[in-house]
């Protein structure tokens, strides 16, 4: 394959994808800017440009004063008149100068605000004064300035359709955009007797089917989670969405536990400091997450757990937590709904919820309040009647024993009655 001249980069949106035979993703760095060297078009540049442009309208109903006083005590807009020959740089006239051209004076002027600009030398005041003289004179070489400051546009935003009329490896390529989701099922594997994930395409290995950002269901990346939908028969993958850095965690030899014992992988951090808010820590996890080790990475990674079964007994039994889940169709995989996403409206009709016991996703139903019954006209409502409560009689044998009587069976005249808060019997009469 001929090497694409706008694809040789190393930026992170240009650098070609490994199926491509060039640059493998994340590659160490060759060539380009080196290590802190500051941006050709700086936040400042970038401020002072959308504050001139804001001027225009105000700056061209300033009076000849107003403008005469910013002209005087800026540097840039000095230097300029001083190409003109009408000023020295100190100030003080020249007698032997040129008639003033407004034209040329613009030109110099932007000269002089593009150099400040490559220099990075400029007080943020006087560059905005300079363009907004500029805007005001000459709007078309202010212009130059406005394509600067513009966003770069990707190459798919600007031609949507571009890949369908030629290839895109023939053309400026913009931002890359990140191979698809492979997709993952479950296989029997006969070494072990078990259902596995395995990938779809049965050309590729769970080595090749791992996703760079995702993962895969057998080696996770931290801040994702797959679940097996038994509808479609794939494993999908969710994205967590945390809000912090999932701090590490790895497994410590310790003779006394099996499995070994979780600790912070930086020495620096204790197991509290180690906490995270959102899915907490191997040793406390949060409600409704769990930590699971990777043997291929030697880390431990949270993700979602499942709810229990329905038969529980009741001092196990918690809240049932109740997730959504966005789909994502272009992308492939699903997204943790959080409690703060104010917009979840706007992608209603995505929402889904999981069923671990059935284990597919569903669309999501939100919960209705119940209806308030309401009063016909003329007519009066009656409250239902309460349910009496339950009683129940003793009778006392010679020996000072109680026994229970039965409904059906009668009840004498000095039958008992347990009074919880005497704690003792107490003889009553009943009404037959």
């Amino acid at each position: 394959m001929a090497a694409n001249p706008f694809t040789r980069g190393a930026s992170p949106g240009r650098a070609r994808p490994p199926h491509r035979a060039s640059f493998a993703m994340g590659h160490a760095k060759r060539g380009g800017r080196k290590k802190g060297t500051r941006k050709a078009i700086s936040p400042r540049v970038r401020k002072a440009i959308a504050a001139a442009a804001k001027r225009i309208a105000r700056g061209a109903n300033l009076s000849h004063q107003t403008w005469q006083r910013a002209i005087n005590k800026n540097p840039l807009i000095i230097e300029a008149l001083e190409h003109q020959g009408k000023f020295t740089l100190g100030g003080a006239p020249r007698f032997r100068s040129r008639p003033f051209n407004m034209k040329s004076f613009c030109k110099d002027l932007s000269a002089v605000a593009m150099r400040a600009i490559q220099t990075d030398q400029f007080v943020d005041r006087d560059l905005e004064q300079c363009l907004s003289l500029l805007a005001v004179r000459d709007p078309s070489e202010f212009a130059k300035f406005l394509s600067l400051a513009a966003p770069k546009q990707s190459y798919l935003a600007a031609r949507p359709h571009a890949e369908v009329v030629e290839p895109r490896e023939a053309v400026n390529p913009g931002e890359y955009r990140r191979p698809p989701i492979p997709e993952w099922t479950l296989g029997f594997e006969p070494k072990g007797n078990s259902y596995i994930a395995v990938p779809v395409d049965p050309a590729l290995t769970p080595q090749d089917a791992y996703h760079e950002v995702a993962g895969s269901p057998l080696n996770r990346m931290p801040g994702w989670d797959w679940k097996f939908d038994s509808e479609k028969r794939r494993y999908r993958a969710i994205a967590l969405r945390p809000k912090t850095p999932i701090p590490e965690w790895t497994l410590r030899f310790d003779p006394k536990h099996i499995l070994g014992t979780p600790v912070p992988v930086d020495p620096r951090l204790s197991p509290d400091q180690a906490y995270h808010p959102e899915y907490g820590s191997p040793l406390f996890p949060a409600p409704g997450f769990k930590w699971e080790f990777n043997p291929t990475t030697e880390r431990l990674i949270p993700s979602i757990s499942d709810e229990p079964s329905p038969p529980c007994q009741p001092r196990f039994a918690l809240p049932k937590l109740r997730r959504l889940y966005r789909w994502h169709p272009e992308e492939g995989h699903y997204s943790l709904v959080r409690d703060d996403d104010d917009d979840w409206e706007d992608y209603e009709a995505d929402l889904y919820e999981y069923d671990c016991e059935r284990m597919f996703f569903k669309r999501y139903q939100p919960l209705l309040d119940p209806l308030t019954p309401l009063k016909p006209r003329r007519q009066k409502i009656e409250r239902e009647p309460e349910t009496p409560v339950r009683r129940r009689f003793f009778v006392r044998h010679l020996d000072g024993s109680y026994a229970p009587i039965r409904r059906d069976e009668h009840i004498p005249d000095d039958a008992y009655e347990y009074d919880a808060k005497k704690n003792q019997f107490v003889r009553v009469q009943v009404d037959q």
